[in-house]
């Protein structure tokens, strides 16, 4: 007899499962726990995931009713054993592939976690076929009542989320537009072009690999391959580039965006309003507020250009969290592209996209229109992974992009850029600074080293290579002189002694910065680290300390909300200090009292000299040798307001490598272990 079989609640519940959890319960969930750092809706999500849902529910319940009986039980046991491990994949099998700013990962170093991970899903596969044919109606039955438990499940997580939500209100919003984008002054210009993560190294690479595409086409341009970027990532890198210095302070991401700009000489030269001024990148490492200094600051309410484009790029990041870990390169992407699918009032926001900013030079091209002299500062895609684009700016959709194809097609924008200056003869008028934000891991250690590249006005010569030593910290100032019309040269800022620069590192949340340091000249040594860490965000921080409490260095790690700098990552059982100071910042009850400081720790290749300050107040200097505790008294008067400031100057750290053991540049004296700050007893 032929087959004929109906909907029913086990033709139906499989692909209800499947729809729910990945085009429903899964993209909510994730926007809940990504919300503050997403700019719209989940409304605007909302219309696309039921119709991604819908299709989903159609098809499976559609084939698990037409196809031969024994295919159609193999096919409902692969959907429910595929449901089952997505929500173990995203809820209980996660792993932390860092942060989504498009860098390029290392996946080898996943490959065999991700062998398992789809070892895994295959047995569970396979064990739910096979189980379905053995045990048959019994297995059935166990499937589906496990089904609907998963599903009440995630149904009442998502009411709990839904209840919590507070929702994102369309307000009005500050943005930086493509407002005079492609306009310039006849009279006098500056340049700057920022081509994202654009390594020093590479540049000279590709000279010798590419001369007609680099050196060649970009003539009267001087090459500084001896600098050294301020920070990094691109959030401290471009302000620090604007400003000449980086958060060092106790104070919010924010606070220092608004500081560095008030002290800023660029945006100082700016502020007078003698310039046509574009700035030309993400808002979040502007001042926004300084639409005196920046001209294409505009207002809006944020708008979804594309709830399609949208939904399908939010569900390539539900599946770096759902899908199998061996897929996971495949679906790697960069949040910024969320930026891509938002316009203010049918008014663009500027975007990072090369291929965009290639068409629109090439087909609107640029004009000598503006009234006044002009600045523009082009933050630009440069050789940022992923890598998307060939030379010819070009979409490479085959995952063949390479970073020497993606890099010579930023170049190729900015030749283009001068060769329509000429055109419209203010070539010899303009100043132009090439500088990428950073470099690249895999060219300089820690990024450090930046392509920079000037043309400077009225100059005519072959391209050349200049090794004079660079800082990013005159970064700013340069700039200003060049606005100034005084740019010939960087020969006033030669440096001649230790540069500094700082890497953005990432643990729960919390963004420290490493200080580093290189001698003049560069080339060739090694970039080191001081031993300061200063944290980049911590306003959020709970400094508050009731004394007589014990804090640990362990993996309990309750003594980090009290590091200030010169401590390394915990490491389980301590943490060891790094560099030659380590301070720690406690805010207790007012006292006046004497206090007693408990120190527990080791000590590293040796006798330590301990030199222990409170409140900038030297109160007891000691050696220690091995583990030890040790007794510090804070003489009565030390303390007078509510901060207690403990900075340990430790002159014999050093590193393993000077000690002989081993290639560890890190600077060690105390494997701190614990700490208690208590009233002192008077005998």
């Amino acid at each position: 007899m032929k087959d004929r079989r109906r909907l029913s609640v086990h033709s139906v519940l499989p692909g209800f499962l499947f729809a729910f959890t990945l085009f429903v319960f899964a993209p909510v969930d994730l926007y809940f726990a990504t919300a503050d750092e997403l700019w719209f809706s989940p409304v605007a999500l909302a219309p696309w995931l039921l119709a991604f849902a819908t299709v989903a529910f159609v098809t499976i319940t559609f084939l698990s009713c037409v196809l031969p009986q024994k295919f159609s039980i193999a096919f409902r046991a692969g959907v429910y054993a595929c449901s089952f491990l997505m929500w173990l994949q995203g809820n209980v099998l996660v792993t932390n592939y860092g942060t989504l700013d498009g860098s390029e990962i290392d996946w080898s170093v996943y490959r065999l976690g991700g062998i398992l991970n789809a070892l895994l899903w295959v047995a569970v596969i396979v064990l739910f076929i096979f189980l379905m044919f053995r045990l048959k109606k019994k297995f059935r039955r166990i499937v589906e009542i496990a089904a609907c438990i998963l599903l009440i499940t995630q149904v009442i997580t998502l009411g709990v989320l839904l209840i919590q939500y507070k929702g994102v209100q369309p307000e009005e919003d500050r943005f930086l537009s493509r407002k005079n984008e492609l306009t310039v002054s006849a009279e006098k210009n500056v340049l700057v072009f920022v081509p994202d993560t654009f390594d020093g190294y590479l540049m000279t690479q590709m000279l010798e690999k590419y001369p007609e595409e680099t050196a060649e086409m970009l003539p009267d341009f001087t090459f500084y391959p001896d600098t050294v970027a301020g920070a990094a990532r691109t959030k401290y890198a471009i302000p620090f580039i604007l400003t000449g210095d980086t958060n060092r302070e106790e104070q919010s991401y924010m606070e220092y965006l608004v500081k560095g700009f008030e002290t800023s000489p660029l945006i100082r030269e700016l502020e007078k309003g003698k310039y046509s001024t574009g700035f030309y990148t993400y808002k979040q490492y502007i001042d926004m507020s300084r639409d005196d200094a920046i001209d294409n600051v505009d207002t809006g309410v944020p708008e979804v250009s594309s709830g399609y484009g949208l939904t399908k790029q939010f569900m390539k990041m539900v599946a770096l969290r759902y899908a199998p870990s061996l897929l996971v390169p495949v679906h790697w992407m960069y949040t910024g592209d969320f930026e891509r699918w938002k316009s203010t009032d049918n008014k663009v926001a500027y975007s990072l996209n090369d291929a965009v900013i290639y068409h629109r030079l090439t087909s609107l091209g640029l004009t000598a229109s503006a009234e006044k002299p002009c600045f523009r500062f082009y933050h630009l895609v440069g050789a940022h992974g992923p890598y998307v684009l060939d030379r010819d700016l070009n979409n490479v959709t085959d995952g063949n992009g390479t970073e020497e194809e993606q890099a010579l097609g930023t170049l190729k924008i900015i030749s283009e850029y001068m060769e329509q200056l000429k055109k419209l003869g203010v070539y010899d008028q303009t100043t132009v600074i090439v500088l990428a934000d950073h470099g690249y891991g895999g060219h300089s250690y820690m990024e450090y080293c930046p392509l920079l590249m000037i043309k400077y006005p009225g100059t005519a010569h072959a391209f050349e290579i200049s090794d004079i030593p660079i800082s990013y910290i005159s970064m700013a100032e340069i700039m200003t002189e060049a606005l100034q019309g005084e740019l010939s040269s960087l020969e006033k800022w030669r440096q001649t002694g230790p540069r500094y620069y700082y890497y953005q590192n990432e643990k729960d949340g919390i963004l420290d910065l490493t200080e580093y340091v290189i001698d003049s000249p560069g080339i060739g040594k090694e970039l080191k680290p001081t031993g300061f860490v200063y944290h980049g965000d911590t306003l959020h921080k709970d400094r508050s300390y009731v004394l007589g409490t014990k804090v640990y260095f362990d993996s309990r790690e309750t003594a980090g909300n009290y590091q200030i700098s010169g401590f390394c990552a915990n490491e389980g059982y301590y943490t060891w200090t790094s560099g030659n100071t380590s301070e720690m910042l406690f805010e207790i009850p007012e006292t006046s009292g004497m206090l007693e400081m408990i120190l527990e720790y080791g000590t590293f290749f040796g006798e330590q000299t301990v030199n222990v300050w409170v409140n900038d107040r030297l109160v007891d200097i000691y050696y220690a040798n091995g583990d030890t505790i040790e007794y510090v008294t804070i003489p009565e008067g030390t303390v007078t307001g509510k901060e207690l400031r403990v900075r340990l100057e430790l002159p014999d750290a050093c590193s393993p490598a000077e000690a002989g053991l081993g290639e560890d540049v890190r600077q060690l004296a105390l494997s701190m272990q614990s700490l208690v700050i208590r009233e002192a007893e008077i005998e």
